[in-house]
């Protein structure tokens, strides 16, 4: 069973921020190269992806969809649309659903960067949470 309590808390740490609202991206396209391309940033360093407009904006959306999932979690309707969140943001991107499942490591990257780390407990609970995030977007056939 997720503990939702200790995610909440553990987001709510999060300095989301001109500053850290890249670090996802960075994170994302530096673990996963590929990953970039959906994105155009094939060609750029990832370490400036932090402090580009475009990026910055992105993480601020992106990062408040990981947000809202602990809060969502266990209300189906909520749950649903909390994750189309991330449906309609990458389909605007062109960024391939079933892919989703590669961007744990990137948000608990950024996690570990900008919300004081990430404890062994937070690690297994956001992990629970994401991969059921994913297998339930598979079954609704999303991807």
């Amino acid at each position: 069973m997720v503990n939702t309590d200790l995610l909440k808390k553990h987001a709510s740490q999060y300095k989301l921020g001109k500053d850290t609202a890249g670090e996802y991206h960075r994170q994302l396209f530096k673990l996963h190269p590929e990953l970039a391309v959906p994105y155009d940033a094939e060609d750029i360093d990832p370490d400036s992806i932090a402090t580009a407009h475009k990026f910055i904006m992105y993480g601020m959306s992106e990062l408040q969809y990981f947000f809202r999932l602990p809060d969502a979690f266990g209300d189906d309707r909520k749950w649903r649309s909390a994750l189309s969140s991330f449906k309609e943001q990458y389909s605007d991107v062109g960024f391939p659903l079933d892919k989703f499942n590669k961007t744990i490591d990137a948000f608990l990257a950024a996690m570990e960067k900008n919300a004081g780390g990430v404890s062994a407990e937070q690690k297994k609970n956001w992990e629970e949470l994401l991969n059921k995030a994913y297998a339930d977007m598979k079954t609704w056939g999303w991807y």
